[in-house]
């Protein structure tokens, strides 16, 4: 290029941008405040940085770039190093083949920057155009985290020793650490990731969402079962941020087209907490999961759970059993674990002996001997199984029945005199029954070893300091098969939303349960192959109160919402509706509401035959279902007809005697 060894002034002087005595003058300042000659002359008002820009663009041919909307990878600001970047105006900017470092500057006719540019990152480096400005910028962007984030963020960043987090627990993970790690351990990244642990454990949440997009990197909590956007960090963290997570969790940081597992452990205001990391390649990069498993909430009583009297004591009977498998099932993230656990601090004796087979053990407990599975070393669940029987158990938990070896051997082990607990992946109680089956089991075995299974979804509980009442129209509790139409409305509770919750309405937790018991008819149902709806229809006839009924009552004792309930559980398949007598919450099955005898069903009172609820009178037997008082429109004060009743005469609805 013609005038690659031009100096500045030169090219200014001869397209005749500025005088002699101009050049003379920029100069004389330049000397004494030690900037380049462009910026001083932008500084003085002889030029303008656009003008400057046109000029370097039309004599020397470089490309522009407009870093406001570049994407600066980390690998590529590490190769140059922020003193440097500063002296000489410059940021690299990406790579042009294997050997050539693309540097945006604000004077590339400067040939001693780009000699020491070259010497620093060991690349041939091709200067391309920028604003000084936006370089200025970008330098302070990219080499300080603290001015890319907001507020909160940069104070925090500013006092980490307020946060409370000690040193990360290694172990043997020296060898683990690259180049690339030891240029990000001296920056804001470190204090960064320490900050996001933190402020996991501290929001409550279960899991932190590390997701790469286009142009940013977007970290999500997730907080009471629902995931919530925390933080948007520029895109140069990605690659920083990703390498420390996985240095820490002892994986390799050089391995990016893979998915990998690990752990760390850490330390955060004195509580222990342990971590499972997951990664994941995807379009923009790796995906990072972190599972946060604190261990001081590891053990709740099984009172706190949020089972009902009565299924709560069913539980303690099924736990008490000295064989036999009880069963607990639903979908990840539903409880299970934490459930089993929970049962099995409640039977935790000395005079016992409780083994558990896990995979992985999400929380450990003293006192019980936890297994875990490790496929690579050939320690499956059949395996481990097999060893744990001759170790002499009392109680044995499985974390989970996959496959018909783990079945048979968790049912021999039932009918030897041992006290199993165990979960399946199923929607409902009765479906566990059937699956079992399913997975290779002969019926008699199930009928005769199963004594118990308990479904259950988890549900936010509503903010106790923001909670309020309000009146809910029963139109629009009747499309989620809550109640009828002309029941009139419902006191419900929803949540204000106040700074204890974050805004949400909700704070924590609590299951919905339903418990089957399996008694001899359900038995006898198994042994016949009977399918889920005999199985289900059985045991509500039993006295079983449904998933959708125990979630509905909840509602109505204001502890969540029905959106909640409803989120998790379909209530009309369900079958949990409210009685519009006395309010009390039923199950879709009954006829007539124990609680006050009014007729809830959608069946003829007279000849039992199934009804359209749009149906104002028994197509079958003439007589209508829905008795209004003929007294200017008034409610008839007679109750209405109970078994054994005699037969009401016929008659028309309010409306309909209106219009005629």
């Amino acid at each position: 290029m013609a005038n690659d060894h031009k100096r500045l002034g030169d090219l200014l002087l001869e397209e005749k941008l500025i005088t002699q005595a101009d050049l003379d003058a920029a100069i004389k300042e330049q000397r004494k405040s030690g900037q380049l000659l462009g910026g001083t002359l932008i500084k003085l008002g002889i030029i303008s940085e656009q003008v400057l820009l046109q000029i370097l663009h039309r004599q020397l041919g470089l490309p522009v770039v407009d870093l406001g909307t570049a994407v600066i990878e980390e690998q590529v600001i590490s190769l140059v190093s922020e003193d440097v970047a500063k002296k000489y105006t410059a940021i690299p900017l990406g790579f042009e083949g294997r050997s050539t470092l693309l540097v945006a500057m604000a004077d590339p006719l400067n040939v001693a920057a780009i000699e020491d540019l070259r010497f620093h990152s060991g690349m041939f480096i091709k200067p391309v155009l920028a604003r000084n400005s936006e370089i200025i910028e970008a330098i302070e962007r990219y080499y300080h985290i603290d001015t890319s984030m907001n507020e909160v963020i940069k104070k925090i960043i500013h006092s980490e020793d307020d946060l409370q987090v000690s040193t990360i627990i290694e172990e043997d993970r020296a060898q683990a650490i690259d180049d690339l790690v030891k240029e990000a351990e001296g920056r804001p990244i470190v204090r960064l990731t320490n900050w996001l642990m933190h402020q996991a454990v501290e929001d409550r949440a279960s899991d932190i969402h590390i997701e790469p997009q286009d142009r940013d990197l977007v970290v999500r909590f997730r907080v009471d079962g629902l995931l919530q956007e925390r933080q948007r960090l520029p895109k140069w963290t990605q690659g920083a941020i990703v390498s420390r997570i996985k240095v820490l969790a002892n994986l390799d940081i050089a391995e990016k087209r893979l998915p990998q597992d690990g752990r760390l452990m850490v330390e955060i205001s004195g509580r222990r907490v342990d971590m499972r990391v997951s990664t994941l390649p995807i379009t923009n990069g790796e995906k990072v999961v972190i599972r946060v498993i604190d261990q001081m909430v590891s053990s709740v009583a099984i009172e706190s759970l949020g089972l009902q009297h009565d299924d709560l004591a069913r539980v303690r009977r099924y736990a008490a059993r000295p064989q036999g498998i009880f069963l607990v099932t639903g979908p990840t993230g539903s409880g299970k674990t934490t459930l089993l656990y929970s049962t099995l601090r409640h039977i935790q004796h000395e005079t016992k002996n409780i083994v558990t087979v896990e995979d992985p053990v999400e929380y450990h407990l003293a006192g019980i001997n936890q297994v875990q599975v490790d496929e690579k070393g050939k320690k499956t669940f059949p395996n481990a199984l097999r060893a744990i029987l001759r170790q002499d158990p009392d109680v044995i938990m499985i974390g989970e029945v996959r496959d018909n070896e783990t079945a048979h051997i968790a049912f021999r082990a039932s009918v030897t005199g041992h006290l199993v607990l165990t979960t399946v992946h199923t929607n409902d109680a009765a479906g566990a029954v059937t699956r079992l089956v399913d997975l290779g089991l002969e019926p008699f075995m199930v009928a005769s070893s199963l004594i118990g299974v308990v479904s259950m979804r988890l549900v936010r509980t509503l903010c106790p300091h923001c909670r309020e009442s309000y009146e809910a129209s029963a139109a629009n509790l009747s499309r989620l098969g809550a109640m009828p139409k002309e029941a009139g409305t419902l006191t419900l509770y929803r949540g204000r939303g106040c700074p204890h919750c974050r805004g949400t309405g909700y704070y924590g937790r609590t299951g919905i349960f339903e418990v089957l018991e399996v008694d001899d008819t359900i038995r006898g149902l198994v042994i016949r192959g009977a399918p889920d709806s005999a199985i289900r229809l059985s045991a509500i006839e039993a006295g079983m109160r449904s998933i959708g009924e125990d979630g509905l009552k909840k509602v109505m004792d204001g502890i969540t919402t029905l959106e909640e309930v409803t989120r998790v559980v379909y209530l009309a398949e369900q079958g949990a509706k409210v009685c519009p007598g006395c309010k009390a919450v039923l199950s879709q099955e009954f006829e007539y509401c124990p609680e006050c005898g009014e007729f809830v069903g959608e069946h003829c009172e007279s000849c039992r035959r199934r009804l359209n609820p749009e149906w104002t009178f028994c197509p079958f037997c003439g007589h209508t279902q829905e008795l209004e008082g003929t007294n200017g429109g008034e409610a008839d004060p007679a109750p209405r007809r109970r078994p054994g009743a005699d037969v009401v005469p016929l008659r028309r609805k309010d409306s309909e005697r209106k219009a005629s």
